[in-house]
């Protein structure tokens, strides 16, 4: 029997934020139906047993091996029988009547193909949740850190100011994504090839390049606890986690441009990328070799601009069939 809202989560060692999540969805969802799949991404944190003794209800996948964004949300994608099927992260908590909300919205608005919430940190405050599509004057803005000058701390995503009507939005954040299934049928699964970043602006051009809408939606409300998994670590663990998320954006945003974009316009932004980095790997090299600040950051600053330098000198976007491609059961 066909239900309003399947719901797919990935759960990679984040036990307690799960059962929260979980929990804020089941207790704030009052006038749909709905399906909730989580995927354990071989956890050994005893998420699975605590989802199997706490949320009866909620249908388990488990993987032996760990995958990538996509890869597991395709899992639940291809089988869902929602009308609408939403991806969220573990660490959100859905308050009152959000799913109920965003689904009333779409079901008024048929050419909405994807629609997202307003996010808020743990405390209340405001997250930027809709954005523009990237472009070469935007990823100069944001490497150079001008875009935060100019625009402000919110740079690329709206401010408060500009987020509190419902706006149509080249792309909403995939902390938690609301697409229709005919426009998923049309336009396929998420991309594969984006293990990580990237992978909601890549859905959201497509649904919108086949014509849909894409909407931000500020009357459904979630709380989206950013980062909170890392932010426990220690301060060089936290340098290393940064690091690493660093080369990610920069080789899922390259992917994005060679995917959509003109060659020059991919060439351009292999060059901008090359040369930020050079740039900012030669300086952390300075500060490493003069120990103006602690020597394990600047290695890792370093190193980690240089892997961005060589990953856009000699990043070839995969050919062929997309994994991804085939359409909802």
């Amino acid at each position: 029997m066909s239900v309003d809202l399947t719901v797919s989560i990935i759960n990679t060692n984040n036990r307690e934020l799960l059962r929260n999540c979980l929990r804020s969805i089941f207790e704030n969802t009052r006038r749909i139906s709905l399906e909730v799949y989580v995927v354990d991404n071989a956890c050994t944190d005893g998420s699975a047993g605590m989802v199997e003794g706490e949320f009866p209800q909620v249908r388990l996948i488990r993987n032996e091996q760990r995958l990538g964004f996509c890869a597991n949300h395709n899992q639940v994608l291809r089988i869902g029988q929602g009308r609408y099927l939403c991806i969220l992260n573990e660490d959100t908590e859905i308050m009152a009547e959000a799913f109920d909300r965003m689904v009333d919205f779409m079901d008024r608005h048929s050419q909405a193909g994807a629609a997202g919430p307003m996010l808020l940190n743990a405390d209340g405050s405001f997250q930027s949740s809709f954005f523009d599509f990237p472009t070469l004057i935007s990823e100069f803005l944001l490497q150079s850190r001008l875009g935060l000058l100019i625009y402000g701390p919110y740079y690329p995503g709206r401010p408060p100011e500009k987020s509190r009507q419902i706006a149509e939005a080249d792309w909403v954040s995939g902390a938690c994504l609301m697409a229709r299934r005919e426009a998923v049928e049309q336009v396929g699964l998420l991309d594969e090839r984006f293990y990580v970043y990237s992978e909601e602006t890549d859905w959201c051009y497509r649904i919108r390049s086949a014509g849909w809408k894409v909407y931000y939606v500020p009357d459904a409300k979630v709380i989206h606890l950013e980062g909170q998994a890392w932010k426990r670590l220690d301060d060089f663990r936290q340098s290393e986690h940064r690091a690493q998320r660093r080369v990610r954006v920069r080789k899922a945003n390259l992917q994005f441009f060679l995917k959509h974009y003109s060659k020059p316009t991919g060439l351009a932004l292999r060059l901008l990328l090359a040369a930020v980095s050079l740039v900012k790997s030669a300086f952390w090299a300075i500060v490493y070799l003069s120990g103006l600040t602690r020597r394990d950051r600047a290695r890792l600053e370093a190193g980690s601009n240089w892997q961005v330098l060589k990953m856009a000198v000699t990043y070839t976007l995969p050919q062929g069939k997309v994994p991804g491609d085939a359409r909802c059961a």
